[in-house]
């Protein structure tokens, strides 16, 4: 035990500058690895967006659920304000215990994007199959969305839904000619 204002020794300094060197070495890796690791594409920060908002969804976390949806939305006779009422009402009714998006396909152009988004919407079912809570206990619902770049970020601006049956979204989202 070193005295106070006594002169560390210098197995203490040895010490002191292995873990020193230690920390710097793997702040400098870090950031390296930051620097040099490949930006997500546009196409995976859209899947991210959609992942992210299912689990919002499931999580009953309303307001995370439509962060994405902008305040130019537009889709079934809802606006943004609808869109979050609509959310709201489901998960406070306890209608989805789960929410996963099955498929998605995604296209960009520019600043604009389309996507097809299988989700399951599930009523119950912990630990148990999709082939099990289909069509019973949940449905599948494709969206279609036109999404926009806003200030940086990805935003649906406009969308159309509908239920599609088990085997349709097993075989996978197709983008239409023409956007929702």
């Amino acid at each position: 035990m070193r005295r106070p204002g006594a002169a560390p020794s210098p197995m203490q300094r040895r010490t002191l500058l292995a873990i020193l060197l230690a920390a710097a070495a793997t702040a400098g890796g870090w950031a390296a690895w930051r620097l040099l690791r490949t930006p997500p594409t546009d196409e995976e920060r859209i899947q991210a967006l959609l992942a992210g908002a299912a689990r919002a969804a499931e999580e009953r976390r309303v307001g995370d659920a439509v962060a994405a949806v902008s305040e130019r939305f537009s889709g079934h006779g809802l606006d943004r304000q609808g869109v979050k009422q609509l959310v709201t009402y489901q998960v406070l009714r306890g209608e989805w215990v789960a929410v996963s998006v099955a498929g998605s396909r995604v296209e960009v152009s520019g600043d604009a994007a389309r996507a097809a988004v299988d989700v399951v919407l599930a009523r119950s079912g912990s630990g148990r199959t999709l082939a099990d809570l289909l069509p019973a206990s949940g449905s599948v619902q494709r969206l279609l969305l036109a999404l926009e770049r806003e200030d940086g970020e990805w935003k649906v601006v406009r969308a159309r839904w509908r239920a599609v049956p088990v085997q349709e979204a097993l075989d996978g989202p197709v983008l239409p000619a023409e956007g929702p």
